[in-house]
């Protein structure tokens, strides 16, 4: 029997046919994104930072859903099995100012397993693959790109109580094709690449707070004839976080990132920042998150200006009703360019999402951002005059399908919009997805 709960674990699933899924659970009715490595940083073309949310949190999501269907191969292993079929019509498929149209299809499949819950005492772990293949009905429209896609994810960790560690590693071979919402890459645009993420995170349960631990490591390697330096960031990131007596749902402290990038073409820079952070969860439904920091950045090249920048991020995740769930992300950074040698940009975005079930079993999934990129001279020489706007927006409507018990089917139609609107007309371009997906999840 479908709920609204099948519903949004096929739609994390499936996420429409050439779309790389994430992983997603359902938590009390409500669904929850979580970002590997690789997803939190290609979101915005660089490294991650912090939100303000927990580095490790024993009541957030294990990285896999928990749904229905699945079978188990051994005792307390789950595995659920995925694939897709879409018909696309993309309307500047290399997304550059003199754009190119291109019909295609979009087959899509996977396989998550995963052990243990990670909000309860032992060992938990999960892994995850999901391919995905491109035939274009004209076949000059692919401009050489390999019609595959692959993406390994895994995590590994430790609840001991007071203690909890986790360890995340994923590999995403982009060939460029990729036009889901959150690999719509405003700078490297279709530049294919092999991308890597590392994060390990610890906590440790202490007198009246946590300290938290993260390590992470990311590597985009740009194939040559790109055009495209290849880009890493290598971060620690301590905190200590308590909970006033006065205020037992939420959680103050302080914490530090120290961060060093290296990109081909920009000289070495290294970062410290020193942030304020406050998590509130308001109820079962709502919860905040938000951390500002300043930002000073030092950069090894004879004459170059280090600078200093006020940084921030956060979030709010509000199920308005059982119905209706809402999430607000919002943030501003500073990091290396791969396109533009010595010179940096400062990013400033916000996203919005919202997911309605309607009558008749009818899903709507609504999304939209902006975000604003100011570049500056990184080193001496460097001439920045680049300022983009880049605007996001995705619509889609779904319905389950009930096949069988264990077989459950989804289908949906989508249409989304990006729009870069840049000061150097070589980077704008606007680009209009829209088509039908068919999917299951065993």
């Amino acid at each position: 029997m479908f709920t609204s709960t099948t519903s949004r674990i096929l739609a994390a699933a499936l996420s429409f046919a050439p779309i790389l899924p994430t992983f997603a659970q359902d938590v009390d009715g409500d669904t929850g994104d979580v970002s590997t490595a690789i997803d939190a940083a290609i979101a915005s073309d660089g490294g991650g930072d912090d939100s303000g949310a927990a580095l490790l949190d024993g009541n957030a999501p294990t990285g896999l859903e928990d749904s229905p269907g699945g079978f188990s191969l051994f005792p307390g292993l789950k595995v659920d099995l995925s694939g897709s079929t879409s018909y696309i019509y993309d309307s500047n498929t290399t997304q550059s100012a003199t754009p190119d149209s291109a019909s295609l299809f979009a087959f899509g499949f996977g396989a998550t397993a995963k052990s243990g819950p990670e909000n309860q005492r032992g060992a938990f772990y999960g892994l995850e693959y999901t391919g995905q293949a491109f035939l274009y009905t004209d076949s000059a429209d692919d401009f050489g790109r390999d019609p595959y896609e692959h993406y390994f994810g895994g995590y590994l960790g430790v609840n001991g109580g007071k203690t909890h560690i986790r360890l995340d590693v994923d590999y995403h071979r982009n060939n460029g094709n990729s036009i889901q919402w959150d690999r719509i890459q405003r700078e490297t645009r279709r530049a294919a690449s092999h991308d890597y993420g590392f994060n390990l995170g610890v906590k440790r349960d202490l007198f009246r707070g946590d300290l938290e631990l993260g390590f992470g490591y990311f590597l985009r390697d740009f194939d040559p004839g790109t055009g495209v330096g290849d880009g890493e960031n290598v971060f620690t990131d301590v905190a200590w976080m308590t909970t006033p007596s006065f205020a037992p749902k939420s959680s103050v402290g302080l914490g530090v990132r120290f961060g060093n990038d290296e990109y081909d073409g920009q000289p070495s820079q290294d970062s410290t920042t020193p942030s304020l952070r406050w998590r509130y969860r308001v109820s079962g439904k709502t919860s905040l998150h938000n951390s500002l920091g300043y930002e000073f950045r030092s950069i090894d090249s004879p004459g170059a200006e280090d600078s200093e920048n006020f940084v921030y991020s956060g979030g709010i995740d509000w199920a308005a009703t059982s119905k209706t769930g809402f999430g607000l992300a919002y943030y501003r950074n500073v990091q290396p360019s791969y396109v533009l040698n010595g010179e940096d940009s400062t990013n400033t975005g916000i996203n919005v999402q919202m997911r309605n079930d309607l009558p008749g079993r009818f899903e709507l999934t609504s999304r939209v951002g902006f975000e604003n990129a100011e570049y500056f001279s990184s080193a001496a020489g460097a001439a920045a005059g680049r300022d983009d706007d880049f605007v996001r927006l995705s619509v889609e409507l779904s319905h389950p399908v009930a096949i069988t018990e264990r077989l459950r089917g989804q289908w949906a139609i989508f249409y989304n919009h990006n729009q870069n609107d840049s000061s150097q007309a070589l980077y704008e371009f606007d680009q209009n997805i829209t088509g039908i997906r068919f999917g299951f999840v065993y």
